[in-house]
Parts: C-alpha cells; sequence; structure tokens
C-alpha cells in the first residue's frame, strides 16, 4: 500500500481554458448552477437508458440463435465491451477543448477536427483488436466450431467499431454544446433503427434470410453507417458550427496530442476498473455458482445506478470549463459540489426505492429462492457503494475540466488495486458481504483522494489570478 502513487502528489497545475472571448455567464448560486446541470443531464441519463436497451435487444435477439453462435458472439464481446469503453472513455477528454471554445465557431473548428481524427486513431486501433479475435481464439485454444462460427461477425464489428467511435466524437461535441436533447433524439433514433434490424436480420422473419450472428454484425454496422451521417447533420444544423465545413482534414498532431494527454488516463481509469472487477468476478466464481449469480445480479443493478451518476458527471464538465475559465477556483469548486444537489439525490431515492422494493424487484432477474435471499441481503452495501461511486464522479468530472486526468489514474489504480488484491482473502473470511464491503471501501478511497488532487488543482486555478500574467 505504501508503494502506492499519491495522487496528490502528482498533481501538476491545471490548465486553464482558454477560450476566445468571455465566457458566457455562468450562476454564481449552487442551486442554479443545479437546475442547469439537471436540465442537461436529464436528457443523457435517457439516451444512456435507450442505449442500455438497445444492446439488451441484440443480446435477447442472440439467444434464440444457435449455442456455437451465442458462444462466438460472447468471444467477441470479451474484446469489445472493454475496448470500446476505453475508446469513449478516452475521447470524453475532448470535452474541455469544445467547451472553452463553444462560443466562437472560428476556434472550434479545427478543435473539431483533432477530436474527429483522434477518434479515427482509436477506432482503428479498436478495429484491429477486433480482427485479431479469430487469430487470438485459436491460439489460445477455442474450439475450432466456435472459431469459425465467427465468419465475417469480426470484420463488420471492427468496421462498426471506426464509426462508433467517430460517431461518438460528435456526440461528445454536442454534450459539451450542451445539446443534450439533440443527443438523446440521435440516441432514440439509433435504438429504433436497431430494434427493427437486429430481428430482422438476425431472425429473417417472412421472406427474409435468417443470418444469424452474421445478422447481427450487418444491423449494428448498418445502424451505425445511417446514424453517423445523421450525427454530421445535426452538428451543422444546431451548433454554432452552423454554416462550418466539418470534416477531417489535414490532422494536427499537436492538437491530437493534446487532446489525448487529456483522454487516454481519462479512458483507462475504466480500463483499471474494469480489470479488477473482473478479477473480483474471478474470485467470487471459484466459491459457487450460486454465489456468481448473486454477485452479478448485484453489479448489475449498481451499474444501472451509475448511469445516473455518469450522465450528471458529463453535463458538469461544461460548466466547470466556464469557471475556469473565468479563473476562480471558488467557482470551479462550486460547480462541482452543484452537482451533488443532482446526484446524490437521486442516487439516495433510488436507492430507498430499491431497498424497499428489494423483494419484488429481484424477481425479475432470478427465479432461484437463495439467489434472491442473496440479492436481497447485499442491497444495502449495494446502495452504499452507489452513494460513494456518486461522491467520487464529481471530482473526476472536476478535473476533466481542468484537462488533468492523470491524478485519477492514480486514485483508480489505488483503489480498485487494493480491491483486487484484497478479494481473496475478504470472499474467505467474510463471504460476499465481506468482498463488497471492500468494494465500498475501495470507492470511498476514490472520494478522499481525487477530492485531494481535485482541492490543489482549484488553488492553482485561483492562484493564476493573481500570479504573473505572462505565466497564464
Amino acid at each position: 500500500m505504501s508503494a502506492a502513487p499519491e495522487p496528490a502528489q502528482t498533481s501538476q497545475t491545471p490548465q486553464i481554458p482558454q477560450g476566445t472571448a468571455e465566457p458566457p455567464e455562468l450562476p454564481k448560486e449552487p442551486g442554479l448552477i443545479a437546475r442547469r446541470i439537471a436540465g442537461k443531464a436529464l436528457p443523457l441519463y435517457l439516451s444512456m437508458l435507450s442505449t442500455l436497451i438497445g444492446s439488451a435487444v441484440t443480446a435477447a435477439v442472440l439467444g434464440n440463435t444457435s449455442t456455437v453462435e451465442l458462444a462466438a458472439y460472447a468471444l467477441v464481446l470479451a474484446v469489445f465491451n472493454p475496448m470500446i469503453m476505453v475508446v469513449h472513455g478516452t475521447l470524453r477528454g475532448s470535452t474541455p477543448f469544445f467547451a472553452e471554445n463553444e462560443d466562437s465557431p472560428r476556434a472550434l473548428a479545427p478543435v473539431v477536427r483533432d477530436s474527429l481524427w483522434l477518434s479515427l486513431l482509436l477506432g482503428g486501433v479498436g478495429g484491429l483488436l477486433i480482427l485479431a479475435v479469430p487469430p487470438g481464439a485459436r491460439l489460445i485454444g477455442v474450439a475450432e466450431p466456435t472459431v469459425a462460427a465467427l465468419g465475417l461477425y469480426p470484420l463488420l464489428m471492427a468496421g462498426y467499431v471506426v464509426l462508433a467511435s467517430v460517431k461518438n466524437s460528435t456526440t461528445v461535441l454536442m454534450v459539451a454544446l450542451g445539446h443534450t436533447k439533440a443527443v438523446l433524439a440521435l440516441s432514440l433514433t439509433a435504438v429504433a433503427l436497431s430494434l427493427v434490424l437486429t430481428p430482422l436480420l438476425v431472425l429473417g422473419p417472412g421472406p427474409f434470410p435468417e443470418l444469424g450472428l452474421l445478422g447481427a454484425g450487418l444491423a449494428m454496422l448498418s445502424m451505425n453507417v445511417l446514424t453517423l451521417g445523421l450525427n454530421f447533420a445535426v452538428v451543422g444544423r444546431v451548433t454554432v458550427l452552423r454554416g462550418h465545413r466539418i470534416g477531417f482534414g489535414a490532422p494536427r498532431w499537436p492538437g491530437i496530442g493534446r487532446m489525448a494527454k487529456v483522454g487516454l488516463p481519462s479512458g483507462s481509469t475504466l480500463l483499471i476498473k474494469s480489470g479488477s472487477l473482473s478479477v473480483v468476478a474471478v474470485v467470487v466464481a471459484r466459491i459457487g455458482p450460486q454465489e456468481a449469480a448473486v454477485h452479478q445480479l448485484v453489479a448489475v443493478l449498481l451499474g444501472m445506478s451509475f448511469i445516473s451518476c455518469v450522465a450528471v458527471g458529463q453535463a458538469t464538465v461544461p460548466f466547470t470549463v466556464r469557471a475556469a475559465r473565468a479563473r476562480s477556483g471558488t467557482l470551479v469548486v462550486r460547480t462541482v459540489l452543484a452537482s451533488y444537489l443532482v446526484s446524490v439525490p437521486v442516487v439516495l431515492t433510488s436507492g430507498a426505492l430499491m431497498w424497499w422494493a428489494a423483494g419484488p424487484l429481484v424477481w425479475l432477474f432470478t427465479d432461484d429462492p437463495r439467489v434472491h435471499a442473496g440479492v436481497v441481503a447485499l442491497v444495502p452495501l449495494l446502495c452504499l457503494v452507489g452513494l460513494f461511486d456518486a461522491l467520487q464522479s464529481a471530482p473526476n468530472s472536476g478535473m476533466l475540466g481542468l484537462k488533468d486526468t492523470r491524478p485519477a489514474v492514480y486514485a483508480f489504480a489505488f483503489g480498485y488495486g487494493l480491491l483486487a488484491l484484497v478479494s481473496v482473502p475478504a470472499v474467505e473470511l467474510g463471504g460476499l458481504t465481506g468482498l463488497w464491503s471492500a468494494s465500498a471501501a475501495a470507492v470511498a478511497s476514490l472520494v478522499v483522494l481525487q477530492w485531494v488532487s481535485f482541492g490543489r488543482m482549484c488553488r492553482g486555478v485561483g492562484s493564476s489570478v493573481t500570479g504573473d500574467p505572462s505565466t497564464r
């Protein structure tokens, strides 16, 4: 534990966002800031829920295909899920660069091109990883029928990853500029296309051929081709870039590098968390199938509750950027604290409802009485972890707004690394209760470590007002 890096000691003076004009007016009262954050976060939350529904539909439809195709699908997902998580997390690093130029389309246009190039590079790397699934599967000894069932699916998914990455850069742009209702409309459109194309191409009702896993890949790729063009059209119509050419152009490597420097640590935190939770899942699976089922259901419920925190965090970043442009460390802290007025009541309310209705709610996910009893017993700890997650997401978003996300990596490496290390003794001593208690402690450490680092950054924002102008 003593060898772990100390986040507060590694954070540097934050990069103060430099817009081309005075930042848009930002209210000083936390209540007003919170209301504005809530107005931007609600459409984001609904769009994330709709995306979750679309993914569930794909999985449900593929549940009607052969067992071999399901195994092949799971094989690709094992690479796809963490990879697309890192890609999307990295692209969120573009948010402060967009937000600081929200009032100047001439300055914003080249920044958008930098983000598009970064998304293309990330998507290209992700696509290559997907293409490597078949040879990699053979290398580790996956059964040949499962590898053969992949067919063209990895190629289609590689194309999907590239398009999804580029599309996500436009989504981040709209979030940074405050057009979250447009993001919701586009998400609903994508889900509607998925609801139509996936059953049509996978199951082949009526005169349509039954394509199975190949159909799932075609559906996802087709949906992304259609919605990518729609995203670009909406960006060119509803944002300040109306009338400006939006495209790749010649790459500006310094600008792309600056975005990557902020985004890659942000994406890495998700990879660290995912890796640690995978280790924990393996540890639980060693106990028995019922314990593994209980743990998985609790993790699913926690993930669903965390969506609201993610939405609030993304909606808060532009307000943090405006406060930083005003050179007020106090206002930066106030915007982040104001986000608690949105996220914490939501988490507490949903937690109270879950606690109250845990019995009937859990029956929707399992018909095993012992699994049901295990999940219900862990609901109090689930609510505690959810609350700590809401508390840690705020300083995490604040550091993103100040363009210094490296301390978050150190905090996640410490918290989730420690969780992975203690998972075996925690399970042996306290079962699932001991493990989820350790998880609560790990997330609580993120709250402390990230607030320490964020507090030091905010003091740097304040000192830049009184320091030598040449250093600003």
